[in-house]
């Protein structure tokens, strides 16, 4: 047995439900006792504030609108319900519109979904949006209101709530935020990913609004933080969260000199054996060193989220260094009039430090290739050549492309 991963018995402890020889793990002593139960009454109103908040999408988005629409055609379009917001773009023929809560919006597509308004058929949809977080590795004993001052400090806040065991009531350690605007989001991302509260290091990352369903909400992958680095036998690590469940993916982090990290990603068949399994195995003691067991963020398979944590360490710890995000394909297309700029973004690509693949990337890749300028970049890369070629423009590319 990988000695990294032995599991200490406690003696006179009973074994596991599947351990077979094998003792359970050693708990320490200091750990936080556990929250007194919930009143049903408590439980059933924590679970209907969150389903209550997961609904309430208040923007919606009309199309193919008739020329010339104003907002006060919408606004009495829509006289029987509270419009907050309303803005008419009459070049594209669209509106957003936010209404008083995520009921009205419902009530308010049912209704005027291939609705004819001046001959024009139009349609009315939730809008996008593109300002979800989720934050993740709460301290379980953060209160809703706690959350709630947490998040505002970064924006203008469209909906936040904690996620619930529907068994316990208890957090489960994330909740979920949606700012008015994209730039709120991305500040409260940068400000809150390894934010140190309590004992916990916060996790923050975008989400698709189309995984947040009552269905996935709750996480079925797990992050084993605080495991000894540099052994990476995945077999054994598997055989340590087997007692309850087998679960259908577990794999170390690597780190950027090729070795393993320190923390795990370990997905299950159902949220259900997830919470189970985090309940039995936080705290547990592996090789002298407490594991912290959390939940990750909801909605993505066990490899897609390690994937994301390894990206949010690396960005973590730019962070505490002072630099900057790596830069992502629109922000070097738009350098390529300013060769300064350019360089400057692409320091840190052109230091000459290997990349090493990650999950399957392709091991042939230059190292100028990263997971933020990949081959689609390279495609609009050839592209914008080939345009500027054509308008006699090389004495702006000669000294790049050289």
């Amino acid at each position: 047995v990988c000695p990294c991963l032995s599991l200490r018995a406690v003696p006179g402890s009973a074994p596991g439900p599947s351990s077979g020889t094998r003792g359970t793990a050693e708990r320490g002593a200091a750990l936080p006792a556990e929250p007194p139960p919930l009143s049903a009454e408590e439980v059933a109103r924590r679970l209907a504030s969150t389903r209550r908040e997961l609904g309430n999408r208040r923007k919606i988005l009309l199309r193919n609108l008739p020329a010339e629409s104003s907002s006060q055609e919408i606004h009495d379009l829509f006289k029987d319900y509270e419009i907050k917001y309303c803005y008419v773009d009459r070049n594209k023929r669209t509106a957003f519109v936010t209404l008083l809560n995520g009921e009205q919006a419902q009530s308010a597509i049912r209704k005027f979904h291939q609705h004819s308004l001046r001959g024009k058929e139009i349609s009315v949809q939730l809008q996008p949006t593109d300002a979800l977080l989720c934050i993740t590795n709460l301290p379980l004993s953060l209160s809703i209101e706690e959350f709630e001052e947490l998040v505002r400090a970064y924006g203008n806040v469209e909906r936040c709530f904690l996620v619930y065991s529907e068994l316990t009531g208890l957090s489960k350690g994330y909740g979920f935020v949606e700012y008015m605007k994209k730039d709120s989001a991305a500040k409260a991302r940068l400000e809150l990913l390894g934010k140190q509260l309590e004992d916990s290091t916060l996790f923050a990352q975008w989400m698709d609004v189309n995984q947040l369903t009552t269905n996935l909400i709750h996480s079925k992958c797990l992050c084993v933080d605080k495991l000894q680095k540099d052994c990476a036998d995945s077999k054994e690590l598997i055989q340590a969260f087997s007692l309850k469940y087998k679960p259908v993916f577990c794999q170390f982090a690597q780190d950027e000199d090729g070795g393993s990290g320190d923390f795990a990603v370990v997905e299950y068949e159902s949220a259900e054996q997830a919470e189970s399994v985090r309940g039995a195995m936080d705290g547990v003691t592996i090789n002298g060193r407490r594991v912290q067991v959390s939940f990750c963020a909801p909605g993505a398979p066990g490899r897609s989220t390690l994937a994301a944590l390894i990206a949010a360490q690396r960005m973590m710890r730019n962070n505490r260094k002072g630099l900057l995000p790596e830069p992502n394909p629109v922000q070097i297309m738009k350098s390529f009039n300013n060769p300064a700029m350019l360089q400057m973004l692409l320091q840190p690509q052109l230091r000459g430090h290997p990349v090493k693949p990650v999950l399957g990337a392709s091991a042939g890749l230059p190292h100028l290739i990263n997971s933020a300028v990949g081959p689609p970049f390279l495609q609009l890369n050839k592209v914008h050549q080939v345009c500027d070629l054509k308008n006699s423009s090389k004495e702006i590319f000669g000294g790049i492309l050289t």
